[in-house]
C-alpha cells in the first residue's frame, strides 16, 4: 500500500509540474494598439514574452492573417477587440489556432503588410508591429479628399439570378407566357433599380436567354462576392385557383444536407466562414463553424425577406404572409445570404395576365428592390460606402485602450478634444481602459 501510494504521489508531483511548465511558457497577448497616420496602418501587439509568428495576405476579400504561437489572450484584450479599427482595417477577428492564436485582419481594400518583431523596454513587453501600407508617398502627403475617400469604401454587392433560361422555359402559362422571359425582364429591371441607389451593385448570374446549373448561379453570386443572392421565378400548379406571390429561404433540412456535400469536398470549402478556410480543420471543428455560419446565414435571407415581403404586398397578392423555407438548390450557398422569390402563378390567369404586363413587371422589380435597399441601409455591413456615410452623419463608438488619452483619441478620429468631451458628457480628460466612447461625426 505504501508502495502504490509513493507512485500516486510521485505521477501527481509529475503531472503538476508539468501544467506549471505549460502555463510559464504560454505569453499573454496583454494589449493590442492601432494607430493610422499617412496612408499607414499600425497594429501593435505586446505579449508578456517573445513568441515566434507568421503573416501572409489573402484577396477576395482583402485581408492579412497573423498566426502568433503559444500564447493566449488577455480578457481586456478579448473585449475591445471588436472595436479595433482604423484607417483600411475594418475589423480583427480571432480563434484558437493549435497552440497559439489566429488573427484576421479584415481590410477595405489591398495592402503591402509587414511585421516587426520589438524587443522589450522599461514600459513595455515584447511586440509585434504590424503595418499595412495603402497609398502611395505622393498620396500619403496630401489630404485625401471626400472624393477619394468614397472610392475606397466598397459596394453592396447584390446578384440576381432570373430563374430557368435557354432550353429550360420553366412553367408555361396562360397567355403564352413562358417564366424564364417573365423573370429576366424582372430582374434586368431589378438590377436597373439596384444599381441607381448609390453604394449598390447588382450582378446577373444571365443577362440572356441562356441556361445555367443551378450550381453554377451560385458561382457568379460567389465570383462576385455578393452580400445577397435573390432568384426570380413564377409558380404554376395543377389548379388554376392558385395564386399570390411569396418569399423563400433555406431550410434547416436543407441546411443539414448541404453542410455534408460541402465538408465532403474540402478542396471547395475554403473562405465558407468568414476567410477561414475549412481545409486543416478537423471533421468536428469544420462542422462547427459550418452550421454557423449557415445559421447566420439563414438568418439573415430571413431577415431580407421579411423585407422583400413586407415591400411585395403593396404590389401583389401575397401566397404567404411570412417567408417560406425550402431546400431549393440556389439557396445552399453556406457563405451567401440568399433569397428565391416567386412572383405569382402563371397558371392562374389573372397572374398570367399581369406578369405580362410590363408596367406590372416593374412595379413588381421596384418593390423587391426597395425591400432589398430598406433592409442593406439598416443592417449596412461594415466597410461598405452606406455604412461610412451612416457612421459621418451619427458617429460611432470607440473602446478605450491601454495607453490612450482623450487628446490622442480625437486627433486620430479628426474631431476636436471639446466636441470629444461634450459628445461624452465629460468633465476633463480622465479616461479609462474598456471606457465606451461616442466619436461624433466630424
Amino acid at each position: 500500500m505504501h508502495n502504490k501510494f509513493r507512485t500516486y504521489l510521485i505521477f501527481f508531483c509529475h503531472f503538476f509540474l508539468l501544467l506549471a511548465c505549460f502555463d510559464v511558457s504560454a505569453a499573454e497577448i496583454r494589449d493590442i494598439r492601432v494607430g493610422q497616420q499617412n496612408g499607414v496602418t499600425r497594429l501593435v501587439f505586446e505579449l508578456t514574452a517573445a513568441s515566434e509568428h507568421r503573416m501572409f495576405p489573402l484577396s477576395n476579400p482583402d485581408r492579412v492573417v497573423l498566426d502568433i504561437s503559444k500564447v493566449h489572450l488577455s480578457e481586456t484584450v478579448v473585449n475591445h477587440l471588436s472595436a479595433l479599427s482604423s484607417g483600411v482595417l475594418m475589423r480583427v477577428r480571432y480563434a484558437r489556432r493549435n497552440d497559439g492564436v489566429r488573427f484576421v485582419l479584415d481590410l477595405s481594400q489591398q495592402v503591402r503588410a509587414k511585421s516587426t518583431v520589438l524587443a522589450a523596454n522599461g514600459q513595455y513587453g515584447p511586440r509585434i508591429l504590424v503595418e499595412l501600407s495603402y497609398g502611395t508617398k505622393q498620396v500619403a502627403k496630401a489630404v485625401k479628399s471626400l472624393a477619394s475617400i468614397e472610392s475606397a469604401k466598397r459596394d453592396i454587392v447584390i446578384a440576381i439570378d432570373p430563374g430557368h433560361g435557354g432550353k429550360d422555359p420553366g412553367a408555361l402559362g396562360k397567355y403564352r407566357v413562358r417564366e424564364k422571359d417573365i423573370v429576366l425582364s424582372i430582374a434586368k429591371e431589378l438590377a436597373r433599380r439596384i444599381n441607381k441607389v448609390d453604394g449598390f451593385k447588382a450582378v446577373l448570374t444571365r443577362s440572356t436567354d441562356v441556361f445555367l446549373k443551378l450550381r453554377d448561379r451560385s458561382k457568379v453570386a460567389r465570383e462576385a462576392n455578393a452580400d445577397l443572392m435573390v432568384s426570380i421565378h413564377a409558380d404554376s400548379f395543377t389548379r388554376a385557383s392558385a395564386r399570390g406571390a411569396s418569399v423563400w429561404a433555406l431550410s434547416l433540412s436543407g441546411k443539414s444536407s448541404e453542410m455534408g456535400r460541402w465538408l465532403a469536398q474540402q478542396e471547395n470549402s475554403a473562405d465558407l466562414v468568414g476567410g477561414i478556410s475549412l481545409d486543416d480543420k478537423d471533421q468536428l471543428l469544420a462542422e462547427v463553424l459550418l452550421d454557423m455560419s449557415m445559421n447566420s446565414t439563414i438568418q439573415m435571407s430571413l431577415n431580407v425577406g421579411t423585407s422583400v415581403l413586407s415591400d411585395l404586398k403593396g404590389v401583389a397578392r401575397l401566397h404567404k404572409n411570412t417567408v417560406q423555407q425550402a431546400g431549393f438548390v440556389v439557396l445552399k450557398s453556406p457563405d451567401i445570404p440568399s433569397i428565391l422569390i416567386e412572383t405569382g402563378f402563371v397558371s392562374n390567369s389573372t397572374e398570367a395576365k399581369n406578369l405580362s404586363s410590363k408596367t406590372y413587371r416593374y412595379k413588381m422589380a421596384a418593390a423587391i428592390s426597395s425591400g432589398i435597399v430598406g433592409y442593406f441601409t439598416n443592417n449596412a455591413p461594415k466597410g461598405t460606402l452606406l455604412a461610412w456615410k451612416q457612421q459621418r452623419h451619427a458617429g460611432y463608438a470607440y473602446t478605450v485602450a491601454r495607453g490612450d488619452t482623450l487628446s490622442q483619441i480625437a486627433r486620430r478620429n479628426n474631431v476636436s478634444l471639446s466636441a470629444l468631451r461634450s459628445a461624452n458628457s465629460l468633465k476633463n480628460d480622465v479616461i479609462w481602459v474598456g471606457q465606451k466612447l461616442l466619436i461624433p461625426a466630424s
